[in-house]
């Protein structure tokens, strides 16, 4: 008898840490995976580390007084709206995690109201 409330006790402890590993660093590992895929898709477009490499070049070689204005504003503006893309993204995944991690608090929660 002592035996299997022993067995009852470790199993229950470790299926009670394994659900917080899976909840918690599972959901992490998983959005982070999803959030850093669209990071890459959208640096396709938007190419912000080339951008700000080639940011006080001219716009398609043109090395007149224009074409080195013209590429700085470009430039700045594309780095600028990749910028605050990138950190809606990042902050819409962050947020998703949040509410994740807070949802078994929240159940835990309204089961002891």
């Amino acid at each position: 008898m002592g035996f299997s409330l022993v067995y009852l006790a470790n199993w229950a402890g470790y299926r009670i840490l394994e659900f917080f590993r899976h909840w918690y660093i599972n959901a992490f590992l998983y959005i982070s995976r999803k959030i850093l895929g669209l990071l890459e898709r959208l640096d396709r477009g938007f190419a912000l580390k080339i951008t700000a490499r080639n940011f006080f070049r001219p716009l398609y070689q043109d090395y007149t007084l224009i074409g080195y204005v013209m590429g700085f504003f470009f430039r700045f503006w594309r780095v600028v709206a990749a910028s605050i893309i990138y950190g809606f993204v990042i902050l819409l995944g962050v947020i998703v995690y949040f509410v994740w991690a807070a949802f078994p608090i929240y159940i835990f929660y309204k089961g002891l109201i």
